[in-house]
C-alpha cells in the first residue's frame, strides 16, 4: 500500500503551484499549447512573473487548493494544499520569479506515532521546478523526491522524478510551434520497482479566429516506456508504446461578452505497442483496448478582473440547457471550479 501511494504522489510532482486546470482540461488537458495560461507555472515556472492573482482550484469538491502570486521587479507566490488524502503533507509552497527565471519550491514532512501499536511512521519529500526564458525558447525543470519510514527493517518506499520541457517557435508544415517533454519517475521498495519514461514532441497552432471564436491544433510523436517488478523474485516486466500522430484540438467560442464554451479533443494512434513478451498492438487503442479517442467540454465567465472557470462533467446542459439556467436540475453540473481574481 504504501509503495502504491508513493507512486501516486512522484506522478503528481509537476503540480507544484496548484494552477488551474479547469480551462485546461476542457481543451484538452496540455497547457503547454496555451502560453498565455496560468496553468503553465507548472511546466515553466516563469510564468510565475506574469500573474498577480489569488486563486482557489477544486471549488465545490472534497478538498481544494488556493494560491496567491503578487510583485513588481521580484514576484512572490504562496500554495496551500486542502487535499484529504493520506499522501498530503506540503508544508512549505513557494515560488519566485525576477523577471528573467521562475523558482517554485515545495517541502512536505510529517510523522505519525501510535503508542499502542510502538510504531513511529516519518516522511519527507522535496520538489523543484526551475524556468528560464531564452532567445529561441521557454525551458523548464522539475524535480522531486520522496521518502518515508515506519521505523521498522522493512524495506521503505523512495521515489524520484524528474521532467525537462521546451517551448519555442519552430515553422513546420502547418505549425509554428514546438513543444517538446521529457518526464522520468522511479519508485522503488526493496527488489519492487516501477520505472516510467515518457518522450514527446508535439507541433502547435493557433487556427484563424473568426466571430469570437478561437482554436488551437497540435500534433505530434509520443514514446512512453514502463518498467514493473512487483518484487517477488520475477523479472522485469517491459512495456511500450510509439505513438503517431497524437492529436489535440481546443475551441473556445463566445456565447456572450463574459461567457464561454469551451470543447477539447484527444486523439492518439499506437504505432507499435507492447506489455512484456506475450501481448502486442497497434491502432487507435490503448493497452486494455479502449478507444484512444475523447473529449471534454467547459464553461468560462469573465467579470474583468474576477475569472470562473469549470470543466462539465455532466453535457446534459447541452440537451436541455434551460433546466439548468433556472435552476431546475437535480444533477450536478461540474465537480469543480476555479475561482481566479486577478489585479
Amino acid at each position: 500500500m504504501k509503495f502504491l501511494k508513493t507512486t501516486t504522489l512522484i506522478a503528481l510532482f509537476c503540480s507544484i503551484a496548484f494552477s488551474n486546470m479547469d480551462r485546461i482540461g476542457a481543451l484538452g488537458g496540455n497547457p503547454g499549447f496555451w502560453p498565455e495560461d496560468d496553468a503553465n507555472i507548472n511546466m515553466f515556472p516563469t510564468m510565475v512573473n506574469n500573474l498577480d492573482m489569488i486563486q482557489v482550484s477544486g471549488a465545490g469538491s472534497e478538498s481544494g487548493d488556493a494560491m496567491v502570486i503578487w510583485g513588481e521587479n521580484t514576484t512572490w507566490g504562496f500554495g496551500f494544499n486542502g487535499s484529504d488524502e493520506d499522501d498530503n503533507n506540503d508544508w512549505l509552497n513557494l515560488m519566485w520569479g525576477n523577471g528573467n527565471y521562475g523558482v517554485l519550491f515545495n517541502l512536505g514532512m510529517d510523522s505519525e506515532k501510535d503508542d499502542n501499536l510502538g510504531t513511529e511512521t516519518s516522511s519527507f519529500g522535496l520538489e523543484m521546478g526551475v524556468g528560464m526564458n531564452t532567445s529561441y525558447g521557454e525551458w523548464g525543470v522539475m524535480f522531486a523526491t520522496q521518502n518515508s519510514d515506519d521505523g521498522t527493517d522493512a524495506d521503505q518506499p523512495s521515489a524520484l522524478g524528474m521532467a525537462l520541457n521546451f517551448r519555442g517557435k519552430q515553422s513546420a508544415w502547418l505549425f509554428d510551434n514546438m513543444l517538446s517533454r521529457f518526464h522520468y519517475i522511479s519508485v522503488t521498495q526493496g527488489d519492487a520497482l516501477l520505472n516510467d519514461m515518457l518522450i514527446s514532441v508535439d507541433y502547435f497552432t493557433s487556427m484563424p479566429t473568426f466571430d469570437g471564436v478561437s482554436a488551437t491544433f497540435a500534433m505530434g510523436f509520443g514514446f512512453e516506456s514502463d518498467t514493473f517488478n512487483a518484487g517477488l523474485g520475477g523479472d522485469d516486466i517491459v512495456s511500450t508504446k510509439i505513438t503517431l500522430p497524437q492529436v489535440t484540438l481546443g475551441v473556445e467560442a463566445d456565447v456572450t461578452d463574459w461567457a464561454k464554451v469551451r470543447f477539447g479533443l484527444n486523439h492518439a494512434y499506437v504505432l507499435s505497442g507492447s506489455e512484456g513478451d506475450d501481448y502486442t498492438w497497434s491502432g487507435a487503442v490503448d493497452e486494455d483496448g479502449e478507444s484512444n479517442f475523447g473529449w471534454n467540454f467547459g464553461l468560462g465567465f469573465d467579470y474583468g478582473t474576477f475569472t470562473l472557470d469549470m470543466v462539465l462533467e455532466n453535457t446534459n446542459l447541452f440537451n436541455d440547457p434551460v433546466r439548468y439556467i433556472t435552476g431546475q436540475n437535480d444533477e450536478a453540473l461540474s465537480s469543480s471550479a476555479t475561482l481566479t481574481w486577478s489585479f
